[in-house]
């Protein structure tokens, strides 16, 4: 995997798309809805010999609309909404605004973009390109714990069961089936052929970062950084992309580039709670893990919905010798699952491991494996769970995840290289 490479590199060139279907494609929308965005928001398309002969379009053209439309602020939304009266945006200005906000989704407008695709839905219950939304949005949402997977994947999947059958087979609804067939179904081998084929369509940033999951779950960390770094060049407004890239750095062993990495997504106002996440795996791996202690207590105070953050400063507690706060820490989260049914099994695994109760962590990261979290894909290689090795239990679970599953426990569990290389040497600077 090659990480000395970050930066940014040259823009891809923008082309020519010369007919309806090239431009769907490229927006990932059905012909029929790139039409009626031409007529009705003006995406630029251009006619050879007047307006009924031949259609053509420019990418570099396309993507401005679109980010003139996540542009728009509410107060230039508020004069056509009175002109129209409450509740009487039209589905297609819908389902266009929260597409134009899906190009630079996160943590903080994700919530308005899945009411934009619900409010869509309620005016036309036929319209595809808003169910595919808000099964995109129900994905994300819980990627990153703000919504509980016990509620968001069963609503991605209502969405798509919904999508009508001649739109169900276009690529951005394949894209949310696959999505979905890896984390919810655990169908690897469906998840994966779906996702190669999307990417080899139209790799937008979300078919990118799922096949590069994909590579993750199969212990293919080099080729899953490969994919994650492309997604993050199509799109790096979008923070979560920065942070799924970091994350596979972590997977990897080099820490020390993890944590440059998240440092430089932060400098360009991205990261969020995924590279936080990351940042707090890596700090509890330190040798000098008191000295951090302070630094993990603001990350779980700054999001405190997220349970994993939580369960990395109660494995933290658990290292250090604070076992009282550790249990607090363990009881919070149960009861957590218990009464709102949180998906908290990963982070619950972490404090047992930080209590040194290897065999309640199993059964905890079994459980993760059931919930469909993002971080169950990365437990073939997941740092902080190496003590686990050799632990029959472990490898067998770690043996059903990925397409790949075939491969013996001593392969699942080789320690890439940079990790070999750090050893007990691990130093992590602080900012």
């Amino acid at each position: 995997m090659n990480t000395q490479s970050w930066g940014m590199g040259p823009l891809v060139s923008k082309k020519r798309l010369d007919s309806w279907k090239e431009i769907a494609d490229f927006l990932g929308r059905s012909v029929r809805t790139v039409q009626r965005w031409h007529e009705c928001n003006r995406l630029p398309v251009h006619h050879f010999g007047g307006h009924k002969g031949s259609v053509f379009g420019y990418e570099e053209e396309i993507d401005h609309w679109l980010a003139g439309l996540a542009g728009e602020t509410a107060t230039s939304q508020a004069p056509a909404e009175a002109e129209q009266g409450p509740g009487r945006q039209s589905t297609h200005e819908l389902s266009a605004t929260a597409d134009a906000m899906w190009e630079t989704r996160s943590e903080r407008n994700i919530r308005t973009i899945a009411e934009l695709y619900r409010k869509a839905i309620d005016h036309d219950g036929t319209d595809a390109s808003a169910f595919t939304g808000l099964a995109n949005a129900m994905i994300y949402c819980a990627l990153h714990e703000i919504v509980d997977a016990t509620m968001a994947y069963p609503s991605a999947v209502e969405a798509l069961r919904r999508i009508p059958q001649l739109d169900s087979e276009h690529l951005d609804a394949k894209c949310s089936a696959a999505w979905i067939d890896m984390l919810y179904n655990r169908n690897w081998r469906q998840a994966r052929a779906a996702f190669e084929e999307i990417v080899r369509k139209r790799p937008t940033s979300f078919a990118l970062s799922g096949l590069a999951a994909m590579h993750v779950a199969e212990g293919r960390l080099g080729e899953a950084f490969d994919c994650a770094w492309e997604a993050w060049k199509r799109n790096p407004l979008v923070g979560s992309l920065g942070g799924i890239l970091s994350w596979i750095v972590y997977l990897s062993g080099d820490f020390g580039q993890a944590i440059e990495m998240v440092a430089q997504m932060r400098s360009g106002g991205g990261g969020g709670s995924l590279a936080t996440v990351v940042e707090a795996l890596v700090l509890v791996q330190d040798k000098r893990l008191t000295t951090h202690l302070d630094r993990l207590e603001k990350a779980a105070m700054e999001f405190q919905q997220n349970h994993t953050l939580q369960g990395i400063l109660g494995y933290a507690y658990g290292m250090v010798g604070e076992k009282s706060k550790a249990r607090e820490k363990q009881a919070y989260l149960a009861h957590g699952s218990e009464t709102r049914m949180k998906s908290n099994a990963y982070a619950l695994a972490l404090v047992s491991m930080g209590l040194d109760n290897h065999q309640e962590a199993i059964a905890r990261l079994e459980a993760s494996y059931a919930e469909g979290t993002l971080w169950s894909l990365g437990f073939r290689t997941d740092p902080v769970l190496w003590p686990l090795r050799g632990d029959g239990r472990f490898e067998r679970l770690a043996g059903r995840i990925g397409s790949s599953a075939q491969l013996r426990g001593e392969e699942i569990f080789e320690a890439p290289t940079p990790v070999r290389r750090l050893g007990e040497a691990l130093a992590v600077e602080n900012p």
